[in-house]
């Protein structure tokens, strides 16, 4: 049984080191707060003290307003990094939100021994579906094909569109066996969808590579790996299909 950790699918991806600057700047204006309240509490009465009452509330307040506008601006830039790192058609993670997950979970494989499995999958003759039916139509194919991912992998396995029709997905926390297993059913089920437009079925194929990964494994020859067993299968296929033509 694989084991269940944060859902990284859909989750924001990263606030940075501005937002954590954010957080301290905020925690020290509530200090301050509580202190002006203290100063408060412990300030003279008669005259003086209603001479000083205005003051310091004016600070309180404003430090109120600058309290409210660094959260507000804390959760715009947190927006913000995140489309940076997400795939705006398909609402998947683009190839550099991909990247920086990937690095991440590389980076903890190799602190802790966990081991998961890299898929790549590519699209088979999507030039012909974007010339026959339009780029519309195209785009309409490449959102489907995220859903019957999404729909395919746990919640926390992360799923990534690189671009063009190449997507990747990153089983995090599991073996080879497992991970090659839910390959599988994803290659069963991706090449067994139809999408319907104008009345007219489209076949959607696709082509797999499926790479085990560890302790040991470097980012780039991760995915070389999956690249190349991806575009082996695809030349596999397209060796059978030309075969069975020629019969």
């Amino acid at each position: 049984m694989d084991a269940k950790v944060t859902d990284h699918k859909h989750a924001p991806v990263g606030v940075g080191e501005r937002g954590l600057d954010d957080g301290r700047i905020l925690n020290q204006l509530e200090a301050a707060a509580r202190t002006l309240g203290s100063v408060i509490g412990q300030a003279p009465t008669g005259r003086r003290a209603e001479r000083r009452a205005p003051l310091v509330t004016q600070i309180l307040e404003t430090t109120e307003e600058v309290a409210s506008f660094v959260t507000e601006q804390s959760a715009r830039i947190a927006y913000l990094e995140n489309l940076t790192l997400t795939d705006e058609l398909t609402g998947l993670r683009n190839r550099r939100g991909f990247n920086e997950f990937l690095q991440r979970t590389l980076a903890s494989a190799e602190r802790y021994g966990d081991t998961g499995v890299l898929v790549f999958c590519d699209l088979d003759a999507f030039k012909d579906i974007n010339d026959s039916y339009g780029h519309h139509v195209g785009d309409i194919v490449l959102k489907k094909v995220a859903r019957v991912i999404e729909a395919e992998v746990r919640e926390t396995d992360v799923v990534a569109r690189l671009g063009g029709d190449e997507f990747a997905i990153l089983m995090i926390q599991t073996n080879w066996r497992d991970g090659l297993k839910r390959a599988q059913m994803l290659n069963r089920a991706m090449n067994r969808t139809i999408v319907t437009h104008d009345g007219q079925e489209i076949l959607v194929k696709a082509s797999f590579g499926v790479e085990p990964f560890g302790p040991n494994d470097e980012a780039g020859h991760l995915v070389a790996r999956a690249d190349m067993c991806m575009y082996v299968n695809k030349r596999k296929k397209a060796s059978v299909a030309l075969n069975k033509a020629a019969e």
